[in-house]
């Protein structure tokens, strides 16, 4: 008996943790997306509807509808509606973008990232990719996107966000915590199927957070393919120096990074805003890692204190 207790305050106790995460959004969730993003097994979804019933009875949770949340305020949900259905219309401007990022030399796969891949825009959201590439010509790849940016998109980020980059040989993501777990397993895959299944073999360390989590179907995907104007242009690229070329621009946007951001970011989180490696690229300049793992940390710590009380009163 005693042991059911636990195991059942258990998952109490990693459903508000979930629950948790995204508040830091204001995003409330749906029992079966509570389930795939909960931190442990070995549960089905019907307990976890049950045990979603009794907190939220219990108000330590509230629910609205099919969605639940730790804040009584179902403006929220209606907030949340609304960003879906925008989600939605964005997602075929997202799979044309992507086609097009795909055509560009020594790129292998195109995904979505950041609010697409959660379901939610708004007016404030941009449409990010996280970019696979040939290894050694990272750099060479990424200084092309940002060009096209820069010249026919008048450096806009609404609909052409291409700031996390990492190479066929690298899948696996350094940083592992609660914000690249939730990044890595909410991705979309746009080009590039067989690179998609590839970076999550590569990171099986995401069970450890989602244990239940599934990744999505890439029956509509594309495979990696390259077209002979492309081809042409990466053999032509290397041929003129593109591993003196990749190296290059490297180390040139890493000196532009470190002169407009080093004095703002303590060294460790200058290295992970900004990675600059031949095999990997990040441009993260709010540094959202940190500022929400510290977010839902301290929210985690607020909520415990609570529940200690109300058990103790």
């Amino acid at each position: 008996m005693k042991e059911v207790e636990n195991h059942t305050a258990e998952v109490r106790n990693h459903i508000i943790r979930t629950l948790l995460y995204y508040d830091i959004f204001n995003y409330p969730l749906k029992s079966e997306e509570v389930f795939r993003f909960l931190g442990i097994n070995h549960v089905d979804h019907s307990f976890i509807v049950s045990q979603l019933n009794s907190l939220s009875g219990e108000k330590f949770i509230y629910r609205f509808g099919e969605f639940f949340t730790v804040q009584n305020n179902e403006t929220n949900v209606i907030r949340r509606q609304k960003g879906n259905a925008e989600a939605e219309r964005c997602l075929s401007i997202a799979q044309r973008q992507a086609r097009l990022i795909n055509r560009f030399p020594f790129v292998r796969a195109v995904m979505a990232s950041g609010s697409l891949s959660k379901g939610y825009m708004d007016e404030k959201s941009d449409l990010d990719f996280f970019i696979v590439t040939h290894p050694g010509r990272l750099w060479i790849a990424r200084m092309l996107l940002v060009m096209y940016k820069r010249i026919f998109l008048f450096n806009s980020h609404k609909y052409f966000c291409v700031n996390y980059f990492v190479d066929t040989e690298h899948l696996e993501i350094e940083e592992k915590n609660m914000f690249t777990a939730t990044e890595l397993a909410t991705v979309i895959p746009l080009q590039g199927a067989e690179y998609y299944t590839k970076l999550h073999s590569q990171n099986p360390w995401l069970k450890n957070f989602f244990p239940n989590y599934i990744s999505r179907p890439i029956d509509n995907v594309p495979p990696a393919s390259s077209g002979w104007v492309k081809s042409f242009c990466e053999k032509l690229i290397t041929a003129l120096g593109g591993a003196w070329l990749d190296k290059y621009f490297m180390n040139m946007t890493l000196g532009r990074w470190q002169k407009i951001y080093g004095g703002k970011y303590a060294q460790p989180d200058f290295q992970v805003a900004f990675k600059s490696k031949s095999y990997a690229s990040k441009n993260h300049p709010k540094h959202y890692q940190r500022k929400v793992t510290d977010i839902y940390q301290q929210k985690v710590d607020e909520f415990t204190q609570k529940m200690n009380k109300t058990a103790a009163a």
